[in-house]
């Protein structure tokens, strides 16, 4: 989707991506993406806040339980914190928008008090943009703006680029009350807290055989809570999670290293080889070793 670096993230689902520098955390770029298997952006989180406005196509943005759909001419505001993913099965364009709370104003500052942090604490989520709206329209304008301030890269860039930030943050900030608000942050913060302690679990342990009942102890709740929170959070199961998770790890492996199937299979946590082999074909659409062959390996595997 992003065509700035290779997607990465950690065991808490955070994206590792820099998005900018330390000196000027802002970063623009065109995402382009869907339309075949490379059809969706994992769920992930960030500290920076993003927007993003669909050019051509049309986008799903899944977060929690909601699944908002976007289309062209329209944008979203994703709060910083906030576990979102995307979806475009027919592909679609966006300019995104990604941006440190501190490029408004440093931390120690009077407007970052009261113009940044009272926002960044009142429990916003996101919210949907739209033309219609005179100052969702003003937020979109920004983004459009910062287009060209960034092809352009004259002298006056980051200068530019922050006060088409300010500005549209000033409008977020004047109309915080109509942004959605978490309908019960406490929870829904305590909830995201324990969805993260739970897929770091799985993060340290696919290898190992794991059950419901374990991974809800990690986060200290029952098993029907635990599966309430990966429900609202990334719109699966558990377990389900887990043996994505396992798969993506044995592809992995299968692209990078020399390991047989069957090793790769048993240090991914399958029970069989079998199991894995019918797994695997069912999610990328082709046995281990015909993937592997497929897409190549340096070395010669031994099955």
């Amino acid at each position: 989707m992003r065509p700035c670096e290779p997607y990465r993230i950690d065991e808490t689902m955070r994206e590792l991506s820099a998005h900018g520098t330390e000196q000027f955390p802002f970063q623009y770029f065109i995402s382009r993406y869907g339309g075949g298997a490379d059809d969706r952006f994992p769920w992930h989180w960030h500290r920076e806040v993003e927007i993003v406005l669909v050019d051509t196509g049309e986008a799903h943005c899944l977060i929690g339980a909601e699944r908002i759909t976007l289309r062209r001419g329209e944008g979203l505001f994703i709060q910083s914190g906030v576990i979102h993913s995307y979806e475009a099965p027919d592909g679609v364009v966006m300019p995104t928008l990604l941006f440190a709370p501190e490029l408004i104003a440093p931390p120690a500052s009077a407007i970052h008090r009261r113009a940044v942090e009272p926002f960044l604490s009142a429990g916003l989520s996101h919210a949907l943009l739209r033309q219609e709206v005179g100052w969702q329209r003003q937020v979109l304008d920004a983004v459009r703006a910062l287009d060209r301030i960034t092809r352009e890269d004259g002298p006056t860039m980051e200068l530019d680029a922050h006060a088409a930030v300010c500005g549209l943050w000033s409008a977020l900030f004047r109309h915080r009350e109509e942004i959605r608000t978490l309908s019960a942050r406490a929870a829904a913060t305590q909830k995201q807290a324990r969805l993260r302690r739970m897929i770091a679990h799985l993060e340290d342990h696919y290898a190992s055989r794991l059950r419901l009942e374990e991974i809800a102890r990690v986060a200290s709740v029952s098993v029907s809570e635990a599966l309430r929170c990966f429900r609202e959070g990334v719109r699966t199961t558990p377990m389900a999670y887990l043996n994505r998770l396992r798969l993506d790890k044995a592809r992995s492996q299968l692209l990078n290293t020399n390991l047989s199937v069957t090793a790769i299979a048993m240090a991914c946590g399958f029970s069989s080889a079998a199991y894995f082999d019918r797994m695997f074909a069912k999610q990328y659409g082709a046995s281990p070793s015909a993937y592997r062959l497929r897409h190549g390996t340096d070395g010669d595997p031994a099955d």
